[in-house]
């Protein structure tokens, strides 16, 4: 019999081997027979991890969205790419379309047939489930047993198991894994310079704090900020400005009302924001403020700004108090000393409406650090899918994801390399002195990177590490995201993207939103600048046609694809 079991067992690793030296990564079994502490027979199973053969030189393809850059027109020269081509042989080869063309790029690559063997997910609006049906995407999780880095983080983070599958345990596109939180780039700012002048210095918040935190205290800064803007004189002015539907899609501000723009969590239990009271009173208060002149009258009209850079014309001109603003607006950079005028931009969460009871302003608009949008699909036109999962599966290692988010080191062969030879960056980007990270001088010249992402890391679905990156942020930018996650709580608020309903629902749940946003973002403005009066028969009218477009539908749509990813 043991005769027998090792001829089996021989012919295994043969048959293992001959597959690994084809390029296919295999994992065999070997038992053996010991004895035991007590003295008896034991057998222990282990496990042989029989390598991708590398030996052959082979190119994989992949599609990527634009990415400018002053260092390289094509991405496949990227220096992580490059040293990645090196390492495991292959050439890994970008398409990029050109910007703002994204969407028909993806639509004709679909149409035609002919894949590239990698596609980012970012520009793709479908349903992942129907590409697979149709044998367009593979599913990843039958090849996990060659991507062993990818496989301990599933294995060892319940809420990642979660959000890389489907409610039928496939995975169908690579998802980042954010090791740790990372920086907000944005949120509610506002003009504290104005607040001293206005005050002699002694600024007052009713809610006893030194920023404003609640509406009472916005009720008490916004109405100094027209004052100031009165008294300059200056012909266009706003105390707040607000994005052109009246409500911010991710959320601040009307969080501090308890609700999110659409569709949000409560606990385990999908909600959509204009059923709750909340929402109408937001309403009620915005155009309390619109009517007092403290909202930029004419936003509405502002409909090819982006929510983030609101009329740069008054925000960078010196003549807006409050708006939603980037981390490189903070402090005194918006100052204008050729008119004597020093700003400083201040971070602020979103005021809780406390006069309705409202305690925190929940971060609706912040998505689990292991279920963010995007991701990478692997497609079925991939002649060697092990060789190149085992590829991308280097970028969810230790030193992959370094890689990734902070590019190459000396030992990585930064002096090798052109573009970071043209740099002047030889001795690599970081480094490390012991157990501390440090950055290349040259990188944080003047208070900030002097070199683009272009040389930074690699668009590459992976494991990325954020905590090096505040050591070099500016105290201010650490308080802002502080303050911007204020009221982020340990229970996840947003509906996660990793939702999966069966296609034929989520195509009317495509469908229902469309209808849904289109009418809120015309309505909304219309009740915050009195054009309809804002009256409960009136509120009632708008939510019954946001019922009639499918509101509740897609409440019931969400909360069972919730109920079946809590249950993955």
């Amino acid at each position: 019999m043991k005769k027998k079991l090792s001829v089996f067992l021989s012919l295994i690793l043969i048959f293992a081997l001959a597959v690994g030296c084809a390029g296919q990564d295999k994992t065999t079994e070997t038992t053996t027979t010991a004895s035991g502490q007590d003295g008896t027979s034991t057998e222990e199973t282990t496990s042989e991890v029989v390598e991708v053969d590398y030996s052959e030189h082979e190119t994989f393809t992949a599609w990527l969205y634009a990415t400018p850059n002053d260092y390289y027109s094509d991405y496949s020269e990227n220096p992580v790419v490059q040293y990645l081509n090196n390492k495991f042989n292959v050439t890994l080869q970008y398409e990029q379309p050109a910007a703002g063309t994204e969407s028909d790029s993806l639509s004709l690559m679909f149409g035609t047939g002919e894949y590239t063997d990698m596609i980012d997910s970012s520009y793709y609006t479908g349903s992942a489930s129907e590409l697979y049906e149709d044998g367009v995407i593979i599913d990843i999780a039958e090849y996990l047993d060659y991507m062993p880095n990818l496989k301990e983080l599933i294995e060892t983070d319940e809420n990642f198991y979660r959000d890389i599958h489907n409610d039928n345990g496939q995975i169908l596109k690579l998802k980042e894994y954010f090791v740790d939180e990372e920086l907000q780039w944005g949120g509610l700012v506002y003009r504290r310079d104005i607040l001293e002048t206005m005050t002699g210095g002694n600024i007052a918040f009713p809610s006893g704090n030194d920023k404003p935190t609640t509406i009472a205290d916005w009720d008490y800064m916004l109405p100094l900020f027209k004052q100031y803007f009165d008294a300059a004189g200056m012909p266009e002015s706003a105390a707040l400005i607000l994005p052109n539907n009246g409500v911010f899609a991710t959320s601040q501000l009307i969080s501090g009302f308890g609700v999110a723009y659409m569709n949000y969590l409560d606990g385990d239990e999908v909600k959509f924001g204009p059923y709750e009271d909340g929402y109408f009173n937001y309403v009620k208060k915005m155009n309390e403020w619109y009517q007092a002149g403290y909202i930029y009258q004419d936003f509405a009209s502002r409909t090819n700004d982006l929510f983030y850079l609101p009329n740069t014309a008054l925000t960078y001109g010196g003549a807006a108090g409050s708006w939603f603003g980037l981390n490189s607006q903070l402090g005194d950079v918006m100052s204008l000393p050729e008119y004597n005028l020093i700003m400083d931009v201040q971070p602020a969460s979103s005021p809780v409406d406390e006069a309705n009871g409202q305690e925190s302003a929940p971060a609706f608009h912040l998505t689990s650090k292991t279920d963010r949008p995007g991701g990478t699909f692997i497609t079925s036109a991939c002649e060697n899918i092990p060789k190149l999962l085992s590829v991308l599966d280097y970028m969810y290692s230790d030193e992959g994801a370094m890689m990734r988010t902070y590019g190459l080191t000396a030992e990585q062969g930064a002096a090798e390399n052109e573009y970071y030879q043209a740099a002047g960056m030889e001795d690599g980007l970081y480094w490390f002195e012991g157990n501390d990270f440090v950055y290349n001088p040259q990188v944080t010249a003047a208070g900030g990177p002097i070199n683009p992402e272009a040389l930074m890391g690699v668009r590459l679905t992976s494991k990325t590490i954020q905590k090096y990156q505040q050591i070099y942020s500016s105290e201010l930018d650490i308080q802002a995201s502080d303050l911007w996650n204020m009221y982020l709580l340990d229970s996840r608020r947003s509906i996660p993207n990793a939702l999966t309903p069966p296609a034929d629902e989520e195509a009317v749940l495509a469908d229902n939103n469309v209808k849904i946003r289109d009418y809120i973002d015309s309505e909304i403005p219309k009740f915050i600048m009195g054009t309809t009066e804002l009256t409960e028969e009136n509120w009632q009218k708008f939510q019954d046609q946001l019922e009639a477009y499918g509101a509740t539908e897609n409440i019931e749509i969400l909360q069972a694809a919730y109920d079946r990813y809590l249950a993955r």
